[in-house]
């Protein structure tokens, strides 16, 4: 009271009041300045000494107390005194996360993601009232999740701790956040039933729980969540039971995805109310019966995975066959059976699947209705009868075909070797007769032709390519002239660089980044396996390694080598390819890295045959391509592929161009060139660029970045759709 007098009352109570408050400004930008030192300290392990370097403290008497707000990934206050936000991303620090972390009492975003820290979380981070953001992803955090630190962080907008190595149950103190719009807990060691009251979250728009160790019955509670737009429930989590019908009541879900976690029993109809699903992914379980026909009424969907089931019955005539925006299905290995529907329609599917299974009749005419179909795979079923020549002559688009192992007869249509687009055709193991069409002397662009095991007659065909006959196998391996040469030039150019680094730079020293749990390894042991004794595989796609560590750990090593002297944004693609789990790409564990080389650890398969050797060599190309369709958007955008400003969090550019497609994909028809325009770098839309060239460039990044790998193009067929973009055009402007 009496300094308040003294204060109010003196002639200098502005200056004195100045100095008083910029005493304690000074205090406190200086106590926050010591806090963001310590925990740098605690964050940097002994691998990366050279991280943050510019998180350094100045001479006190000739700076200014808040420099640390110009710290990288560091935002304060608008006077300069307080930490708001920190955003440390992709930094291989392999440190912990310090108790002083509680300190930043005025945080509203920490961000802390792909660093590698280690150990448990610090209860102190509980005094962090104020987060909106926490996210901790892709890392090696451990132990059960401390659920009361989040208890009063009731401004709590994002919680994402997903790829750490959490144990114990889902934490329910999420429940009493009521602001919270997205959730993700996956990726982690979590075990025990999902909590039926998470139901009670009714802000959620994103919930993933995928990659856990998850059981019971998958609660029908969770229906109730009606702002619920994406949900991840699958990969590895192991339920007991089916699908609730009750999941049917969520009407603004965009995406739902329960593969990969031993669900039984139907496919309820009910989903078919869920008319903005977008995606709806269910492979690799064990659910059966018949295809619901009400999917039909699916008018979003534009991406329908049913495959690795056993569902059984025929294909229901009017239903997942007319459905307007789709652009995939897959209903490979299940046991359907009967003809294929007569009437068949679908303006945007690009990608259809029914490999392995028991359907028979003849192969219907209405494919020839899917006007954008470029991938169709029908082998290991029933079908009989001649090959409809239509699909050949209307279908301007189509690319790979698989017609293997059936029972078709009759000739081979010659309106097949005059399809200008096609790159892969496999026709073996049926009982196809006649001659082998003359026209395939015509084919230019084609890069594999199985013709084995049939009753064909006559004498191949002489071309001016290269033909390879052996054991009934007619390969063609066939690039087009402008194309081999492009290719010769890159090669030649990228062993110039090589060897000028060669020469002018010396040894740098490996470092290893992981994605996985735990990797109780380092690069010196890796870098130990890298030797010709030990090579299991080598290919276009580089040379593979076998590796046995000292903890008794195996893993597959591929090495490539950086072009450049930069990794060309290798670095934030591996790290997206780190995180996917999928059934067709064997997981990415980390990679060792000099900046020459990059060696890239993958999962190995201990008892696997020969087979399954040359299948995952398949995968890595596979994951090049998609690597290489991430360039393309990259080019198109002039984004980088994760980390832009423009992203949400957790978001990459591939999701970012999935969700502007999915938004233009609802108001127009064609909606690509809308989309291009939405989405390209200002560079390329100020130039002189043709936007023809532009759209198809991005239509081949989409195929290369497809989430299913089988469905992806190979590297020589995306070199076929790149060096023929006139007649790609061409062909586009026919169809509509």
């Amino acid at each position: 009271m009496m300094l308040f007098f003294f204060l109010t009352s003196s002639p200098f109570n502005n200056i004195l009041l100045i100095s008083i408050f910029h005493f304690f400004s000074l205090s406190q930008g200086l106590n926050h300045l010591q806090l963001l030192l310590n925990l740098k300290t605690a964050m940097i392990g002994s691998q990366a000494s050279h991280a943050l370097q510019d998180w350094i403290s100045n001479n006190p008497s000739s700076s200014s107390s808040s420099s640390f707000c110009s710290f990288s990934g560091v935002t304060c206050n608008n006077n300069q005194s307080r930490v708001t936000s920190l955003n440390i991303t992709n930094l291989p620090l392999f440190g912990h996360l310090p108790p002083q972390i509680g300190s930043f009492t005025n945080l509203v975003n920490l961000t802390i993601a792909g660093n590698n820290l280690t150990g448990t979380l610090p209860a102190e981070m509980a005094k962090l009232t104020s987060l909106k953001i926490l996210n901790i992803s892709n890392n090696l955090f451990s132990g059960n999740f401390p659920g009361e630190i989040i208890r009063a962080m009731t401004e709590l907008q994002v919680l994402d701790i997903y790829n750490n190595n959490f144990t114990g149950t889902l934490p329910t103190e999420i429940i009493g956040l009521k602001k919270l719009t997205h959730l993700g807990l996956g990726g982690n060691y979590f075990s025990g039933n999902i909590p039926e009251n998470y139901s009670e979250i009714q802000s959620l728009k994103y919930l993933g729980l995928n990659g856990n160790s998850l059981t019971g019955n998958f609660p029908k509670s969770l229906g109730k969540l009606r702002n619920l737009e994406v949900m991840y429930v699958g990969h590895d989590n192991n339920y007991n039971g089916g699908i609730p019908p009750e999941l049917g009541r969520m009407i603004s879900l965009k995406i739902l995805d329960m593969s990969n976690c031993n669900l039984t029993g139907n496919i309820p109809e009910e989903l078919s109310q869920l008319k903005n699903l977008q995606s709806l992914f269910l492979w690799k379980n064990n659910l059966t019966g018949e295809i619901p026909p009400e999917l039909g009424d699916l008018v979003s969907i534009q991406h329908i995975d049913l495959s690795i089931n056993k569902l059984s019955g025929i294909i229901p005539s009017i239903g997942i066959f007319n459905l307007p925006n789709v652009t995939i299905t897959e209903l490979n290995d299940n046991h359907l059976s009967g003809d294929l529907p007569s009437q068949i329609s679908g303006d945007s599917l690009g990608i259809l699947v029914l490999s392995n299974n028991l359907i028979s009749g003849k192969i219907s005419a209405g494919i020839s209705n899917l006007k954008n179909l470029h991938t169709l795979l029908i082998e290991h079923n029933r079908f009989d009868g001649e090959i409809p020549s239509e699909i050949f002559t209307k279908l301007n688009l189509l690319q790979r075909i698989n017609f293997s192992s059936n029972h078709l007869s009759g000739e081979i249509p010659v309106s097949m070797f005059r399809s200008s687009s096609l790159t892969s055709i496999d026709l073996s193991q049926n009982s196809l007769s006649g001659e082998i069409p003359k026209e395939i002397a015509d084919v230019k662009d084609l890069s594999t032709l199985n013709i084995s095991h049939n009753n064909l007659t006559g004498q191949i065909p002489t071309t001016s390519s290269q033909i390879i006959f052996k054991s009934y196998l007619l390969t063609l391996t066939l690039i087009g002239v402008s194309a081999l040469l492009s290719i010769m030039g890159i090669l030649l150019i990228t062993i110039i660089v090589l060897r000028h680094k060669l020469k002018n730079n010396k040894p740098r020293p490996w470092k290893l980044t992981t994605f996985a749990k735990s990797l109780n390894f380092n690069a010196a042991e890796v870098i130990e396996c890298v030797k010709e004794e030990n090579i299991v595989g080598r290919g276009g796609a580089g040379i593979v390694y076998r590796g046995s560590m000292r903890d008794g750990c195996l893993v597959a090593i591929k090495q490539c080598r950086v072009i450049g002297g930069r990794d060309g944004g290798f670095s934030a693609e591996i790290k997206t390819l780190g995180q996917i789990r999928h059934r067709y790409i064997v997981r990415l564990l980390g990679y060792v890295s000099n900046k020459e080389t990059n060696l890239l650890l993958y999962e190995f398969m201990e008892n696997g045959s020969l087979g399954e050797y040359t299948h995952t060599l398949k995968v890595d190309e596979k994951s090049d391509v998609y690597s290489f369709g991430v360039v393309l958007l990259e080019l198109v955008t002039g984004k980088k592929p994760v980390g832009d400003e423009l992203f949400e969090v957790g978001m990459n550019i591939v999701g970012w161009v999935r969700e502007i497609v999915s938004d233009h994909s609802q108001q127009h028809s064609d909606y690509h060139e809308t989309v291009v325009l939405a989405i390209m770098d200002p560079l390329l839309l100020n130039g002189d660029y043709p936007i023809a060239s532009v759209i198809h460039i991005f239509r081949v990044a989409i195929i290369c970045v497809s989430d299913d790998a089988s469905t992806r193009p190979t590297m020589r067929e995306v070199v076929y759709m790149l060096t023929n973009i006139a007649s790609f055009s061409t062909s586009q402007n026919t169809t509509h």
